[in-house]
């Protein structure tokens, strides 16, 4: 999975308070921040390195060392740890830059997006400042309409809310066991390897978790902080097992830490999105992170590409990097779709420049603050910078949204409008020239649906939830008593987004039209792999419940529709073009025998999604698609199976574009809800078009 993060990292002072006496400030932990920070921007913002979002795992460890470390530290000196201590700490470290990120990717994109987007946007910020985005996304994840809808601004909170968690809970169990070994006489050594031992448990009993984890609920696997606190516990173990590390020979650290820094660089090139994670996919990144530490316990050693000054300082505002290149580059995109290589170059300069300045003007006068300490009694309150530091967070804060609004007001009177009640298009002539019209418009019209609403468009009736057993929450889908004219519309979300127009067509003359489609299911004959593993486990018996109600209830009229870009489960991926026509034509030829007439419907082109691209910065050109070479090829091979004898091909392209280009809306309708599914309003606008396709198949419709 691609969606990689960064956690929160350890103040840098804590590098310069290691568990192991006389070790020193630990330049190449910072490195290791600036190694983990780095990567993860190059990932998100240019696509490589494919593996970048193992930097997330490589923060975990860090911190799971560092703050094991402090606790372990003020244990031995003071006998005791300060939850009030550890947790203002965490707040001063960690609160006032994420709330500031918070606030201002909330504001920008109230100013740049439409209705239900901002809303999510609220969602993600209220759930990120509550430390429980990874929850949040796990859910969200998991939904089949929302894999591919926009991504969130905020998503990269959820490694935060992670780490914030799992120290809810460590330094309670911490104590916990630390007293219980006091208790029984153990101190010193005794107590650690108690600690170890409870650690140890709770690293194996998290990747026994998170491998079945992974192969029953992958998405959730990767945002839980149950398979994720294995990496912390890694960390953590490292800091108890100080004093052992500290016992390595001199000669020998330089090629633990070298050994671990390949194994990183390793890491990042040959994991991908398609990895198994967290586990195994994290193993090597978290075995090399912990090697480089391991290294640097006890003696100070010099690495120069984690020691160097330059690398040392941009650990030093890792924190800041992370939280702002992420919503930078959402916002950015979004305001320019088409801006390619400047997309990219002004998201890492706004990155760098937010970052620096964040980091001098917030984070660092706020960590080095009073601020939340308790005051002893009859102690005057001394003056401090903590009001300067919120009147400089206000100003950065204000100048952004003022940079912004500026923006915005230049193009307010170009943002779309709510469109008027939709009317069907007469005739293909007519599409085009409004086709025609749309690629040639330089500002927005009203339009309808509302952009704001995209999000909140669904299908009717219980549409595309297949059917029941084989899923369990599907619809009924036997027919009892048949029919006088019956028609089922069968294939996956494709499928369903076009029964508007089916039922619009086809019931006023008689029909009774009946919904055998299931989202992310296509009617193929080969098991596919949809994005929601659940959809995977019940398709096939899906596709049989299906057949029965074909073989049993013989319809007059079949009306198939799938997607175009599929993975087959016997391939691990894509499959060929001949595969995929092969298994379209045994679907035909082996499930389909008892239905009077079958028609295949061609899926709309691929394109941008317009709860992306249509924003208060955008103009019409920037979500115009053209026909991929992808798409053609399939419409050739659709073509061949459905085309030939025994079934009817209806070509969808000239409903969508004109001489290979697309635009988003058509006659003032909105085109498609997201990349590939027709809205509602445009689907039933096709009606004209999809009865004059079905006439010279049912012959002109009745007139009793």
């Amino acid at each position: 999975m691609s969606s990689g993060s960064l956690t929160a990292p350890v103040h840098r002072a804590a590098a310069r308070r290691p568990s192991t006496p006389g070790s020193g400030f630990r330049r190449d932990i910072q490195g290791l921040r600036a190694f983990a920070v780095v990567v993860v921007i190059l990932e998100h913002v240019f696509g490589w390195p494919a593996g970048g979002f193992v930097g997330v795992d490589v923060f975990f460890v860090v911190s799971g060392f560092l703050i094991t470390g402090l606790l372990l530290d003020e244990h031995d000196r003071r006998g005791r740890i300060s939850f009030a201590d550890f947790y203002r700490r965490r707040v001063r470290r960690i609160l006032p830059l994420a709330m500031l990120v918070l606030v201002s990717t909330y504001l920008a994109s109230s100013l740049l997006f439409f209705g239900e987007r901002v809303r999510a946007t609220a969602w993600d910020a209220l759930w990120a400042g509550l430390f429980a985005a990874n929850w949040r996304f796990a859910s969200t994840g998991t939904d089949y309409w929302q894999i591919d809808g926009p991504v969130s601004p905020l998503r990269h909170y959820w490694s935060l809310s992670v780490e914030e968690q799992f120290y809810l809970v460590w330094p309670v169990l911490l104590v916990a066991v630390l007293g219980l070994a006091a208790r029984r006489g153990r101190y010193g050594s005794g107590s650690r390897w108690a600690v170890g031992v409870v650690l140890a448990a709770v690293v194996v009993g998290s990747i026994a978790f998170a491998l079945w984890e992974v192969g029953h609920r992958p998405t959730v696997a990767y945002f839980s902080t149950f398979s994720r606190a294995w990496e912390l516990g890694v960390g953590a173990l490292l800091a108890v097992a100080a004093p052992l590390l500290a016992r390595i020979p001199a000669p020998a650290r330089p090629a633990y830490q070298w050994l671990g820094l390949t194994g990183l660089v390793v890491s990042v090139l040959v994991i991908t999105a398609q990895s198994p994670f967290p586990v195994p996919g994290a193993f090597l990144a978290v075995i090399s992170t912990a090697l480089v530490i391991a290294g640097g316990v006890g003696g100070q050693r010099h690495m120069f590409p984690l020691t160097n000054r330059a690398v040392g300082y941009v650990g030093d505002i890792s924190y800041s990097l992370y939280l702002w290149h992420f919503p930078l580059l959402v916002l950015i995109g979004a305001a320019l779709p088409t801006g390619g290589h400047v997309v990219a170059l002004l998201t890492l300069v706004g990155t760098a420049v937010f970052s620096v300045l964040s980091y001098h003007l917030v984070e660092n006068p706020v960590r080095r603050s009073s601020w939340l300490e308790r005051r002893p009694p009859g102690k005057p309150r001394q003056p401090s910078g903590v009001a300067r530091i919120r009147r400089t967070a206000v100003l950065v804060t204000l100048a952004a949204v003022t940079v912004t609004v500026g923006t915005v007001a230049v193009r307010t009177s170009s943002s779309p409008q709510v469109g008027p009640e939709v009317t069907v298009v007469a005739s293909q002539r007519e599409l085009s020239q409004q086709i025609g019209a749309a690629l040639d418009a330089a500002d927005w019209p009203v339009l309808t649906p509302p952009p704001g609403e995209l999000d909140t468009l669904g299908f009717t009736r219980g549409d595309g939830q297949g059917c029941r057993p084989s899923v369990p929450e599907g619809n009924d889908c036997t027919v009892t008593p048949r029919p006088r004219r019956l028609a089922v519309v069968v294939g996956d979300s494709i499928g369903s987004a076009w029964l508007p127009l089916v039922r619009r067509v086809l019931e006023p003359d008689g029909w009774e039209v009946r919904d055998l489609t299931y989202a992310g299911c296509p009617f193929l004959a080969s098991d596919t792999v949809s994005p929601t593993a659940s959809i995977t486990e019940t398709c096939p018996g899906h596709r049989r419940a299906v057949r029965t109600v074909v073989e049993n209830s013989r319809p007059d009229l079949v009306i198939l529709s799938n997607a175009y870009r599929q993975r087959f489960a016997d391939t691990g991926g894509n499959p060929s073009l001949a595969e995929w026509e092969q298994a379209a034509r045994t679907a035909k030829e082996r499930w389909l025998g008892a239905a009077g007439r079958v028609v295949a419907l061609q899926p709309p082109p691929l394109g941008p999604d317009p709860k992306t691209c249509i924003t208060r910065l955008s103009a019409p050109r920037d979500c115009i698609s053209a026909l991929s070479e992808e798409y053609r090829t399939y419409a050739e091979a659709d073509q061949r199976v459905w085309g030939g004898k025994g079934s009817w091909y209806i070509p969808t392209t000239d409903w969508f574009c004109l001489s290979g280009r697309c635009p988003i809306f058509i006659g003032g309708v909105i085109v498609r809800r997201d990349g590939n599914h027709v809205t509602p309003d445009y689907a039933r606008r096709l009606a004209p078009l999809f009865d004059d396709a079905l006439i010279p198949i049912l012959g002109p419709p009745s007139t009793d």
